[in-house]
């Protein structure tokens, strides 16, 4: 996959089939979109091409602090994983925020990308004040000369439209297994292991510690059941997961600030400074303030079990 990430120097000499919106979820509904892409460029011989920004638009124009389900890099892993052959992360600023969606369409899709045609969901908007939408794609399709795509959303099981922001709902309750379910594949959080506290070796349960940037939106914090996949490998080993903040820990090293802490099964390695991507399955209970490592290592024993029992059960 070729990326061009907060640049605007893009030349794309071949033609494409595009897709463009903030991806920041990839969920079933983005993968519709993905596969539609793929297959409209395999019947016409054209590249693909996922146009996204590098920030989400919304927390420039409107000054939100909105978190992404998957970040930036998670995205691109995920992307090239399906086989893309370009990925855009357009710089996105009010110069940017203040092209109409003709304008849009064509100095950068057809302009900067070679787009041949567009696949784009029943609800399309982009450009100035929304200007950008179905009724512009149809006019401009025929006098520009690209093909257009038009798909209907995914929905749930209540009919309710998926998005990214059900999704964060979701993960705010901790429901992993209708998270995942409107994902269409596992939620994860992929990092780099750092040094902990080393609480969890003194007590018997030594953790792999990430700590997920700012714009990662975390779930509930609690205890989860998990797997893991340390870097390319596609072992898949079992885990336990504490996302919070860790508040047993007096004079924590990280004043507080959460991170996503693991302790693997059957499995005794170091892996500082290597990657690792954590995926989560179920809530198991909330985080709590023990008053002693005793009382810690305890309510851990029990959770071990309680884990390991579901995820056994869920390999069947």
């Amino acid at each position: 996959m070729i990326t061009f990430i907060n640049t605007t120097d893009i030349n794309i000499t071949e033609k494409t089939a595009v897709v463009i919106g903030k991806f920041d979820g990839e969920h079933r509904g983005h993968r519709k979109l993905f596969r539609t892409l793929k297959e409209e460029a395999n019947k016409k011989g054209l590249k693909t091409v996922v146009f996204s920004f590098r920030t989400l638009p919304s927390n420039i124009v409107r000054n939100k602090n909105t978190t992404q389900i998957f970040t930036n890099v998670e995205r691109r892993r995920k992307l090239e994983e399906l086989g893309i052959d370009y990925y855009i992360e357009y710089p996105f600023d009010m110069n940017i925020a203040r092209l109409t969606g003709e304008e849009f369409l064509v100095d950068i899709l057809i302009g900067k990308l070679g787009m041949a045609e567009i696949v784009a969901g029943d609800d399309a908007a982009f450009g100035y004040k929304k200007s950008g939408n179905i009724e512009l794609l149809n006019k401009l399709s025929k006098s520009l000369g690209f093909d257009l795509r038009i798909i209907t959303k995914e929905k749930d099981d209540f009919q309710n439209d998926i998005s990214s922001t059900l999704i964060r709902s979701k993960l705010d309750e901790g429901d992993m297994e209708e998270a995942n379910k409107l994902l269409g594949s596992v939620y994860s959080i992929t990092g780099t292991v750092e040094e902990g506290n080393k609480i969890g070796a003194k007590i018997g349960f030594p953790t792999l510690n990430i700590f997920p940037p700012k714009e990662k939106h975390l779930p509930k914090p609690g205890v989860y059941a998990s797997r893991v996949r340390i870097g390319d490998d596609d072992t898949m080993y079992l885990g336990l997961t504490n996302v919070g903040s860790n508040p047993s820990i007096e004079n924590d090293k990280r004043n507080h600030i959460y991170r996503v802490e693991t302790y693997l099964y059957n499995f005794d390695a170091s892996l500082y400074g290597r990657e690792i991507e954590v995926f989560l399955y179920k809530y198991i209970r909330q985080e709590i303030k023990f008053q002693s490592l005793d009382e810690l290592k305890s309510q851990i024993s029990k959770d071990k079990i309680e884990v390991l029992n579901f995820l056994n059960s869920q390999a069947k």
